[in-house]
């Protein structure tokens, strides 16, 4: 900034002597980068942009520089001017499980490979393209696809994760053995680096070739050249392959090698190996090299990708298999979504049928696994009575076909020049049958949860993320079965301050009503309680599940107070019987009796079994006949029960009593000594409320105060 240029200036616009001008100056801020510069937030800089001709003459006038205004950048409270979090989230369980956010990009070029190296190494080279995308985010968005000569090293067992592990280790490395992947990429040299003394050969990396045609689309390409006299113009005819549709050029849907015509290219090539052969003798010159590039890119469209979801690669592609998988890829790579005019199509006409397919895929009993959709009742039934190996076969034949039905369907046929052609439909990303069962148990536990949960339960976890991370920590640790906070807390995966008294109550009864919901998936393998987890917390801003009303921070202060008052009131564990206490309020006749009988505990015994029995009415009463007039031997759990300290059960007592008096509904209410033996008495009574005014005529026989 000059001083002295803008004293000059400001000096010349106070003689103006305009109040509502001088104003605004003050309330901006003045700068030269070169010319003058005045910026300003948005209220000032709309009133400067009415003065901003008499500003600029001014300084035209007294320096010969000119003007700019600025609006100065403003942030809304509480975000950051360079940043912003997204949770991600999921609209129903279906979008929960098949993350469609999550899009794998194959490139559609690349499928036309397949008819002459095979499924197995297509995938691999979809799996290297991807990693190569990766590793190229970090260069800038111009990346969009792997350029030539880039290098990204590599972790095989990742790479083959991606592809949910559909090819084994042996076959990935058989693969490159072979050669397959020397279409696509190249091995560089082995290189080696010194480690403690020691030489360590660091891992293999593999070169990109770039943009290459397949050996019939390089031949296509050539012949047509010639055909379109490319020696005589060269400029011309390139220039025309750039404009014509690529059907004049190459052979669609997909290039089938011709074994019988001798062709001039056995290995994938580039355009520019193409044109240069065409041209020969003649060389290639920068217009024409410039070109081919242009040639390339219109022949391959290295932009043109067909978008898969992950979850097809990690769930679908390993129930289908590299073959049938790749083969619905080629098949979906010929349908299309119309936006322009809202009309899609997802079947087509496959020229020349099952030799056709079988061509594309390289395999001759594949495609005769595609159903159709009215199959013929023609020739003769089927046999009821087979043998076993007949009976096995049979039904892996009919497994295979449910199976490639659900993506592949033969709607009709024709004939043509070709053949017979085949009317193929081609479905979209489904669900496999263990999530697709998944899904609706989920859909049933949100409508329609078991007694331990209720709406209002799953709207404060949808509303609470400390409820939501505290039960991710559970699934994660316990894929197999859910603990409850107490077992968390003593593993040291969460802490006591992760939740009050509330939301631990609404964590265990929460963990019961998964448990016993979902126990028959988990143990038929389907799936696990993390994955359970990750679906019900992406469904948290779910239109079906209702979001928490009433401020959590309120509850919990409310519930907090409640709970510190009572753990200060709670009696020492290790307290004994007071059993003169206990005997005080019955006849002294009776007391001194069971006092010189020794049978404190046995009344203490018979007194919990009584009070926790609906159909007594004076428990005092009913211990007292038993102890002295029956003399019958307490029952199991009420003895046991019996045992313990008194402030242990008496803590136990408040425990339970506070946690339904916070709607806990689960099965088991405690953990630790008694907690079975307590559940077991008061399992006869189903309701909620009668289990909880048994409690309190316990409390109240055995004087444990809040």
């Amino acid at each position: 900034m000059e001083d002295n240029g803008w004293t000059e200036i400001l000096e010349s616009l106070a003689g103006l002597e305009n109040e509502q001008l001088q104003g605004l100056i003050d309330s901006s801020k003045l700068g030269f980068d070169g010319n003058f510069t005045i910026t300003a937030s948005e209220l000032v800089y709309s009133g400067l942009c009415q003065y901003y001709p008499l500003i600029e003459t001014v300084i035209q006038d007294k320096t010969g520089k000119h003007l700019r205004l600025n609006l100065e950048k403003s942030v809304p409270m509480g975000t950051e001017s360079t940043s912003f979090r997204v949770e991600i989230a999921a609209a129903n369980v279906t979008d929960a499980i098949l993350k469609p956010d999550s899009i794998a990009a194959v490139p559609s070029y690349l499928l036309r490979f397949v008819p002459y190296v095979g499924s197995s190494a297509v995938l691999i080279a979809t799996a290297l393209r991807q990693a190569f995308y990766r590793a190229s985010r970090e260069h800038g968005a111009d990346q969009l696809y792997p350029r030539q000569n880039d290098t990204v090293t590599i972790n095989v067992q990742t790479l083959l994760k991606t592809l949910g592990n559909v090819i084994s280790r042996a076959k990935f490395f058989r693969i490159f053995q072979q050669g397959d992947m020397d279409w696509f990429v190249q091995r560089a040299e082995p290189k080696h680096r010194i480690s403690e003394g020691h030489i360590q050969r660091e891992p293999n990396t593999y070169h990109y070739r770039g943009l290459i045609l397949t050996p019939g689309d390089a031949q296509d390409l050539y012949d047509w050249l010639l055909a379109q006299g490319l020696p005589l113009d060269p400029l011309a005819v390139l220039s025309k392959a750039i404009t014509i549709p690529r059907d004049q050029i190459l052979v669609f849907p997909y290039r089938l090698p011709d074994e019988k015509a001798a062709a001039l290219f056995t290995e994938p090539a580039s355009v520019h190996q193409v044109v240069s052969r065409a041209l020969a003798p003649q060389p290639l010159d920068p217009t024409l090299a410039g070109l081919c590039d242009r040639l390339a890119s219109h022949l391959i469209r290295p932009e043109s990708f067909l978008a898969v979801p992950w979850y097809w690669f990690q769930r679908v592609l390993p129930e289908l298999g590299d073959d049938l998988g790749v083969l619905y890829l080629m098949c979906k790579n010929c349908c299309y979504v119309d936006w322009a005019r809202g009309k899609d199509r997802n079947t087509f006409w496959v020229p020349g049928g099952l030799p056709t397919l079988q061509g594309w895929i390289r395999s001759e009993t594949l495609p005769k696994r595609i159903p159709h959709a009215k199959p013929s009742k023609r020739g003769r039934p089927k046999s009821t009575d087979v043998s076993p190996e007949s009976a096995y076969t049979r039904q892996w034949r009919q497994a295979n076909r449910d199976l490639a039905s659900q993506y592949l369907c033969r709607l009709d046929t024709r004939s043509s020049e070709t053949g017979t052609d085949w009317h193929l439909q081609v479905s979209e990303v489904q669900l496999t049958a263990a999530d697709e069962s998944l899904k609706q148990a989920l859909y049933a536990f949100l409508f329609a949860p078991p007694d331990p949960v209720s709406p209002e339960l799953l709207s404060t976890y949808a509303s609470n993320v400390q409820l939501q991370r505290a039960m991710l920590n559970n699934a994660e640790a316990n894929p197999v079965r859910l603990c409850y906070f107490e077992t968390l807390v003593g593993a040291g995966l969460c802490q006591n301050e992760t939740l009050d008294p509330a939301q631990i109550c609404h964590f265990d009864t929460l963990v019961d009503g998964l448990n016993y919901y979902f126990e028959t998936l988990i143990e038929a393998g389907i799936c696990q309680f993390d994955t359970i987890i990750k679906i019900l917390n992406k469904l948290k801003y779910a239109p079906f599940i209702n979001q928490e009303t009433i401020p959590s921070k309120i509850v919990a202060q409310a519930v907090g107070s409640a709970y510190e008052k009572l753990e200060s009131s709670t009696d020492n564990c290790d307290k004994r019987w007071d059993y003169n206490k206990l005997l005080k309020g019955i006849n002294p006749e009776l007391r001194k009796r069971i006092q010189n009988l020794g049978l404190e505990k046995s009344f203490l015994a018979w007194l919990i079994a009584g009070s926790l029995n609906a159909e007594i009415h004076s428990p005092v009463s009913f211990a007292i006949a038993t102890v002295l007039e029956n003399q019958q031997t307490p029952p199991g759990p009420a003895a046991r029960l019996a045992d313990l300290q008194a402030g242990e059960l008496s803590r136990m007592l408040k425990k339970t009593m506070r946690r339904m008096e916070q709607n806990y509904l689960g099965p088991a209410i405690n953990s630790g000594a008694g907690s079975e033996d307590l559940e077991s008495l008061l399992q006869p009574v189903a309701d909620n409320p009668g289990r909880l005014k048994l409690l309190r005529r316990l409390a109240d026989a055995l004087d444990v105060k809040d």
